[in-house]
């Protein structure tokens, strides 16, 4: 037998094997490209909001801030900012410990093209003063 039709093992293979492996990667790493883009939020725009954490998940793929924010009549509205990765953030000195439950703070982002209250996080300013940027690729491509 040629060396194609057998293995190492002397089982047979396929030629379409190497074809089928690489598609089966190409489909599994799409979902994750995908999300890492700005399509859905409106990126002309920065929006100012002040609220109080409720959950600071600092990890990856994008760490996440949620927190209330008080509307013009007082009602509570739930929002939540994705930022950029753990390491990412790291770099620009957040950590863990950056933003607690219960902390207020100003947040600086793109708002959803959706209207659903998630924006893309730019910075943070605690009450303080002090600001914390997000590292995002988009922001050094020009």
């Amino acid at each position: 037998m040629s060396p194609r039709t057998l293995g190492r093992c002397g089982v047979k293979v396929k030629r379409w094997t190497p074809v089928a492996a690489a598609a089966g990667l190409i489909l599994l790493s799409a979902p994750a490209f995908a999300h890492h883009g700005t399509a859905d939020y409106d990126m002309t725009k920065l929006v100012t909001l002040k609220g109080t954490v409720t959950d600071f998940q600092f990890m990856n793929p994008h760490v996440t801030i949620y927190f209330d924010v008080k509307d013009d009549q007082g009602n509570v509205e739930k929002w939540a900012a994705e930022a950029a990765s753990a390491t990412g953030m790291s770099r620009m000195g957040w950590n863990r410990n950056t933003l607690k439950p219960g902390d207020s703070f100003t947040a600086v982002g793109n708002r959803a093209k959706n209207g659903s209250k998630n924006l893309h996080l730019r910075k943070v300013v605690l009450p303080n003063g002090q600001e914390f940027h997000v590292e995002r690729v988009e922001d050094y491509a020009n």
